[in-house]
């Protein structure tokens, strides 16, 4: 190979080499452009990922909204099943299902009758006057959240009876004040009866000197204002005591309950039993009725009431417990038992036989009033019966004073009467 050979391949080789270089810096630049391109792409795909997880229409936030909306459903399919029910309830009850007015709709009693507000079987929202069922009618004034029990009568003479939400029950007297010249009852069988609010002695006791009250005034103001007043159906019970199915057995503080197959309140004094009745009102929650503790006015014009249907029930009252009846009844456990005659056996309330709807005025528990009597020792008076004695002794009229100390054969009856403020 000559010289001039020899520098041409020198030429080429260092021209390739040339070459070569700018082919490895072109290759090195175009893997950073890619490497930067890659990065972009992947943080822009970060943020879309992130976007659809967490962000305003995100998997998070869809699945929550998800969650909300079955739960809202949930909600609305509850609240459709309660209609539902209420409006079967409707049915049920007879009052064609009508739903937000008309009778029977809505929560509250629309009645104007004592049979429609019965059938209705829901309280009143305000005071109300309803008639009964005679020809020409009677009125009774109902207070505020009372119903008409299932149970009641239809008529004033047969007994209306009003129920509270905790299921105590009343019956309604009518009554007025000799100054108003009393009530005028109007009688299923046609005619009237007269009641008047007043003291009256059925077993010849002394009621000017030595048993003595001055009618209260707010009873006055009632019982003029609306034509009566209420007394509990049954004397007094204890709630804690019936629930543990036993009766009371000393002087333990208990709530008071106006119903059927209860513990009788006994072993209370005279005092107590003043405060537990006078109490009754705010622990029920009367918006608009005052219960007290029955006074000799409330007794006897009850008894005087009965009489329209059992003419000497103030003197004659062998439909009470007392110790020479004999009857089955349901003891406190709910156990079916015979009361035998010649026995001093207490029962539960409600147990003897009812007059005008009315229980246990004769026998079974003697029952406290505010009456006085005047004696030094013995200033306090019961009425009516008990189970130790014979109904020929103490009937519902009975008078006798007491010590007003706590005995097993002592009780109260509660009555109640209307707001005059409305």
């Amino acid at each position: 190979m000559n010289l001039k050979e020899k520098t041409m391949k020198n030429k080429n080789l260092k021209r390739n080499k040339i070459t070569m270089k700018e082919v490895k810096k072109q290759v090195k630049g175009i893997t950073l452009i890619a490497l930067v391109v890659t990065i972009i792409v992947l943080l822009i795909l970060a943020g879309v990922a992130i976007s659809l997880t967490i962000g305003q229409n995100g998997i998070f936030a869809r699945a929550q909204n998800a969650v909300n909306v079955y739960e809202q459903a949930a909600t609305n399919e509850q609240s459709e099943l309660g209609k539902a029910e209420g409006l079967i309830d409707e049915y049920l009850n007879g009052n064609g299902g009508n739903q937000g007015g008309g009778s029977g709709g809505g929560e509250y009693n629309t009645g104007t009758t004592v049979e429609e507000a019965k059938n209705q079987n829901k309280p009143f929202e305000n005071d109300t006057t309803i008639t009964d069922s005679c020809t020409p009618a009677n009125s009774i004034r109902v207070p505020e959240g009372f119903k008409i029990a299932e149970d009641s009568a239809l008529t004033v003479e047969d007994g209306i009876v009003i129920e509270d939400k905790d299921g105590n029950q009343f019956v309604w007297i009518p009554a007025k004040t000799e100054a108003e010249g009393g009530a005028t009852i109007n009688l299923s069988a046609g005619g009237t009866a007269k009641v008047v609010y007043q003291r009256t002695s059925f077993t010849r006791e002394d009621i000017t000197t030595i048993y003595t009250e001055t009618m209260p005034s707010d009873e006055e103001a009632s019982v003029n204002a609306w034509g009566g007043y209420y007394i509990g159906r049954y004397e007094a019970g204890d709630k804690e005591s019936t629930e543990a199915k036993t009766m009371r057995s000393g002087e333990v503080d208990a709530t008071i309950t106006i119903k059927k197959d209860q513990a009788p309140y006994n072993y209370i004094t005279q005092a107590n039993a003043k405060t537990k009745a006078e109490g009754m009102d705010d622990v029920q929650e009367y918006a608009t009725a005052t219960t007290k503790l029955v006074s000799s006015y409330a007794w006897d014009t009850a008894i005087s009431y009965i009489q329209i249907k059992n003419s000497d029930y103030g003197t004659n009252s062998p439909e009470g417990n007392y110790k020479n009846t004999s009857f089955d009844y349901t003891d406190i456990t709910g156990a079916s038992q015979t009361k035998n005659n010649n026995s001093s056996t207490l029962i539960p309330t409600g147990q003897t036989t009812a007059v005008s709807n009315i229980y246990d005025m004769g026998g079974n528990l003697y029952e406290y009033t505010t009456e006085s009597a005047s004696y030094e020792f013995t200033p306090y008076v019961i009425r009516g019966g008990d189970c130790s004695s014979d109904y020929g002794n103490s009937p519902a009229g009975y008078r006798s004073n007491r010590n007003g100390n706590a005995y097993s054969s002592s009780g109260f009856r509660v009555t109640l009467y209307c707001s005059t403020e409305n």
